[in-house]
């Protein structure tokens, strides 16, 4: 593997019907099953597919912005990111028609505002989750000073 691939293995087991295990070497196994969507007897309590495709775009763009933040010198008290997809009928069955990113991000100066709305934006432009979904995910931010 060279320097510029990166690589995630993980596997998967049968639990019972409609629900599976993701494994990933280190860390804590965990259940997921079909969504309440297609399963509406499913268990409520247990993560989806769908919940982790929205999830994986959620927290990149949080991890994302939380480096790019200290790139550009913008010091971030806190944020929260919201994230909401939208599953539609394609042309082969259901996929996301999109994702959207709300984000509320709290900075202590204006300046700091300044260099956050750049940071925001770039943190969204190289999210390499969101790169790599089929369906476009869309930013949408506000940036509140609070001392």
């Amino acid at each position: 593997m060279s320097e510029e691939e990166h690589r995630y293995a993980m596997s998967s087991h049968w639990v019972r019907e409609k629900i599976v295990t993701i494994e990933i070497e280190g860390k804590p196994a965990f259940e997921v099953a079909t969504p309440l969507d297609f399963w509406p007897e499913g268990p409520s309590e247990i993560v989806s597919p769908e919940d982790l495709f929205v999830a994986s775009a959620v927290s990149c763009y949080g991890v994302s912005l939380s480096g790019v933040s200290k790139r550009f010198h913008a010091e971030l008290k806190n944020f929260q990111v919201r994230g909401i997809g939208t599953l539609k009928k394609g042309e082969f069955g259901w996929e996301f028609d999109q994702i959207t990113l709300e984000t509320r991000i709290i900075v202590p100066t204006m300046k700091d505002k300044k260099r956050m709305e750049k940071a925001a934006e770039r943190a969204h432009t190289y999210c390499v989750v969101s790169n790599s979904m089929k369906c476009p995910v869309h930013l949408r931010y506000e940036i509140l000073v609070e001392n």
